[in-house]
């Protein structure tokens, strides 16, 4: 016998297990935990099926990823329906002022929240796997190149310290592959003008900096040191050598998530609407498709898209007290994603160009222009998609 309502599920999530408040349609409950392997995972749902034969599990989750949400996704009979922390932490309040919680009794207030909300909640929905491919391949690209923007500074910050000529060489790029080649090599001033100028010369035409070798290496040889205190030396070239060898592997891979974009980008369905958005290359098409999804159904309408993402402002209003502010409860990558798109367009289109700079005559903020920008072009890709 089918059942006609869903089995509730709230799951208060762990590392090591987790703790669930299962609800069925004539109000009887259960609860229990399971441990976090795909083992006991799997057990426990042919618990559940077995005790409920034929039904659909409606699972609550304070996420929408990681490794239970892996596991729970490759069951057909499982719908999974991401909750938004904040929300359940304003209904645990609710009971209790004092903030005292425990595991079952979180499980137990996510399975309440979903018998409430389950009509007003989205279900998870997982979008093919090149869509997804390209979703992990940017952001992980992403977090690399944050990663090695924070090694940069701190590089260019040591480098100050104690081998100041090295600033010298003017790379356009902190992490040049040929500067930290350099560093890697020559560690200190001593060692670099050890080497002999003639030395410095070929090595730099190595480098292939052909143009710039002999200026860089008469810089080199001429450079007068900052310090000689041999302390300050050793620890601190010790540290850029670390520094830079992490940033030639970063540049590394940043290179090869790079060429994955390129290779997979073509192959997308909606290809042809993120290339032909102006002033937007491989790895920002690629962030937009993830942002977008396959097609329709994730974003109802432009609005629910522009909220989602933390574009559109928010808007409190009290009595005669009204203000608005900027959104902050968003995902961050997403929100960067559609505010660095609309920066780009800025340098291609003229209609973006126009709209940007009629906002920065009202006296708008720079990003609060590029924040609008984003606003309509949102709009746009809303309907193109």
């Amino acid at each position: 016998m089918i059942l006609k309502q869903p089995i509730l599920i709230g799951i208060d999530w762990a590392d090591a297990k987790h703790d669930f408040h299962l609800l069925c349609p004539d109000g009887d409950a259960q609860t229990g935990v399971f441990a976090q392997s795909p083992q006991a995972i799997t057990d426990q749902l042919k618990t559940w099926r077995s005790n409920h034969p034929g039904a659909q599990f409606a699972v609550a989750i304070e996420a929408s990823k990681g490794a239970l949400i892996n596991a729970l996704l490759q069951f057909d009979d499982v719908v999974i329906y991401p909750v938004n922390p904040a929300a359940l932490a304003y209904l645990r309040k609710s009971h209790r002022h004092g903030g005292g919680k425990s595991d079952p009794v979180d499980a137990k207030r996510i399975a309440e929240f979903l018998r409430e909300r389950i009509d007003e909640l989205r279900p998870l929905h997982q979008d093919s796997p090149l869509t997804r491919e390209l979703a992990r391949l940017s952001e992980d690209r992403r977090f690399a190149v944050d990663a090695r923007a924070d090694l940069a500074n701190e590089l260019t910050a040591l480098i100050k310290q104690y081998y100041p000529v090295i600033s010298g060489f003017a790379a356009a790029k902190p992490y040049a592959s040929f500067l930290l080649s350099f560093l890697i090599e020559y560690p200190t001033l001593d060692q670099a003008q050890a080497a002999g100028e003639a030395k410095l010369r070929s090595y730099f035409h190595g480098l292939n900096m052909k143009r710039k070798a002999d200026h860089l290496a008469k810089l080199i040889m001429d450079a007068k040191p900052l310090t000689t205190e041999e302390v300050t030396l050793r620890c601190s070239s010790k540290r850029a050598v670390m520094i830079a060898e992490q940033l030639k592997v970063l540049n590394k891979h940043i290179r090869s998530y790079e060429a994955n974009i390129k290779e997979l980008l073509p192959q997308h369905p909606q290809y042809a609407v993120a290339a032909s958005l102006p002033g937007v290359a491989a790895n920002t098409q690629a962030r937009i498709i993830a942002a977008m999804g396959d097609g329709e159904g994730r974003y109802e309408t432009a609005q629910s898209l522009q909220c989602a993402s933390g574009i559109a402002p928010i808007t409190e209003q009290s009595g005669k007290r009204k203000f608005v502010s900027a959104r902050w409860a968003c995902t961050k990558f997403l929100r960067q994603t559609f505010h660095e798109m609309a920066g780009l367009s800025v340098t291609k289109s003229r209609w973006a160009k126009a709209f940007y700079e009629d906002q920065k005559a009202k006296g708008k903020p720079a990003n609060t222009a590029k924040r609008a920008l984003a606003y309509k072009w949102q709009r746009i890709l809303f309907r193109c998609w």
